[in-house]
């Protein structure tokens, strides 16, 4: 019981992120809450995770929340390099810009014959 209320203030604070992400990227504040309520449903009922597990022939209802959390965390890692990527892409061109503008600001013409 008392593993049960802790988890469910920590999926509790998870909620209250989601809420607070306001009406910005519907499609994962929707993902989010379908993952924190599964997670209370799962929290307090877990002779439900057992069955469900057994449908898909997974031995016990942890060992199936085990995988679907690695799963989930797998998205979430490659979502993350994507959009690392994306950034730093969005940087580097950012930088030459500057650099660009720069080099027109002083006079330089980019051909480097007279130095």
């Amino acid at each position: 019981m008392i593993a049960q209320i802790i988890l469910s203030l920590g999926l509790s604070g998870c909620l209250f992120y989601v809420i607070s992400l306001g009406r910005t990227l519907p499609v994962v504040r929707l993902g989010l809450l379908a993952v924190v309520l599964a997670g209370y449903v799962f929290i307090w009922f877990p002779q439900i995770t057992n069955e469900f597990a057994a449908l898909v022939g997974i031995g016990r209802g942890a060992d199936l929340v085990m995988y679907l959390w690695i799963l989930l965390s797998l998205f979430l890692i490659l979502k993350l390099h994507i959009k690392l990527r994306e950034q730093t892409e969005t940087l580097t061109k950012l930088a030459r810009h500057l650099t660009l503008l720069e080099g027109v600001k002083k006079g330089h013409s980019g051909d480097r014959k007279g130095r």
